[in-house]
Parts: structure tokens; sequence; C-alpha cells
């Protein structure tokens, strides 16, 4: 089980080392290419082994970071979890980050999944409306999903509005086996 408490306090001191809005969302673009790299198991496995003395990871996390080009910030950010013995936490870390983020320039993720590729004024009143329906400038991801038959899925953290059209074709099956 991960430690999900002690991401959240990561997170929480890299978003309050954090300036303004830019170097929010440059920390955070850096914390998720990190995971990416992270994600490499041969690397991955190098971080979290613990026969490797501490001075080889941290070698290793520099030398990573200025591959990819990492803030100064971040560096900081990812020696002092890998010093605390938490570089396994990194991808809840970033997570938590974004999620943290978010909260604090009053953003939304939404994730809509579209029977059909949508055009960019489409896309446009989408964000629009989830603009308007939650009160925070909001962020669209759009996926294409043609089992849907028609309509949209979306979501909003873990709230979900399926107005899908195989949605409304299984709640119409459901309700006429109830009346049978």
């Amino acid at each position: 089980m991960r430690d999900t408490a002690a991401a959240k306090r990561y997170s929480k001191a890299a978003l309050d080392s954090a300036g303004d809005a830019k170097e929010i969302d440059m920390l955070g673009s850096d914390l998720a290419s990190f995971v990416e790299a992270f994600n490499i198991d041969e690397f991955r496995k190098v971080l979290i082994h613990p026969a490797i003395k501490l001075e080889s990871k941290r070698e290793m996390v520099l030398n990573v970071s200025e591959k990819l080009k990492l803030s100064d910030k971040c560096k900081r950010i990812l020696e002092i979890v890998l010093e605390k013995g938490r570089i396994s936490l990194i991808s809840e870390i970033s997570e938590s980050f974004g999620e943290m983020a978010d909260e604090k320039l009053n953003r939304v993720r939404v994730d809509v999944t579209s029977a059909y590729e949508l055009k960019k004024s489409e896309t446009d009143d989408l964000k629009k409306m989830f603009e308007n329906m939650t009160g925070k400038t909001a962020s669209v991801s759009v996926s294409v999903d043609k089992s849907l038959i028609g309509g949209i899925v979306s979501r909003i953290g873990s709230k979900v509005y399926d107005g899908s059209l195989s949605n409304q074709l299984r709640l119409m099956k459901v309700k006429l086996e109830q009346e049978a």
C-alpha cells in the first residue's frame, strides 16, 4: 500500500516552494517528466534498490534531471525525496502536486470521451460549459471511443456525466426488463 499521506506532504511542500502560476506549472511539468523516466523499469529498480548507495542514486537522478532539462527547484525536490527514502512515491507526489496546483490556481481537469472526433469549436463550447458549471478554468482533454455510438462521457475528478447513446440504450434496456 502506498503512503499517500507522505506523498501529499511532499507535494504540499513542493507547491509551497513555488512562486507564481508559471513556476507552479513548470514544476508540475518537470515532475511529470521525471515520473516518465522513473517508470522505466531499469531506472526505477536502481533507485529503489536498498543495496545501491545513496550517492550513486543521487548522481543518476542529477544526470537524468540534466538530460531532461529540469529546473533547479525540481532537482532539489527530487534530491530531498531521494535522501528521505521516498523516491518510490514520486508518481504519487507528482499526481498529488498536479491536483493541489489545480486547486490553488482554480483550475479543473475534464476528461471527455466522444463517439467521434470533436471540432475545435465543439471543444471550446465544452470548455466554456464546464467553466460555467464549475466556476473554474477548465482544461479539457478529448479522446474518442466509437463504442459510445453517439454523445459524450465527461469526467471531472470522480464525477462522471454520461450522455452517450450507448448509456441511454442501456438505461432503456434496464427499464424495459423491469417492466417485463
